[in-house]
């Protein structure tokens, strides 16, 4: 079972929607709630959105990081063994040689 770690972003949106339902039914029938409540409740949830997406965009473009790492740690470690190889083929090639004499 994957365990998820709760993000204070997502209960501050969550709860900024509820608010915002709340003041847009106590509008309708209750007419309580201004319109500006409303929209500045509606934006608070938009900007908390936004501020989700830049955590998210930070993640990617660490892993972006770690992934070019990886992959230049891949190239030394094939070259590392095409090296290797090259080596014990001149090795094999040099006891056939001496075998020959």
């Amino acid at each position: 079972m994957e365990t998820r770690k709760i993000n204070l972003l997502e209960i501050l949106f969550w709860i900024v929607m509820i608010i915002l339902f709340i003041m847009i039914l106590t509008r309708v029938f209750g007419k309580s709630a201004t319109d500006f409540q409303i929209y500045l409740g509606f934006f608070t949830g938009l900007l908390i959105i936004m501020g989700h997406i830049v955590a998210l965009m930070s993640n990617i473009n660490n892993l972006n990081r770690e992934v070019g790492e990886l992959k230049a740690s891949m190239i030394n470690s094939f070259k590392k063994a095409k090296e290797d190889i090259n080596r014990l083929e001149n090795r094999v090639r040099e006891a056939i040689s001496k075998r020959k004499r």
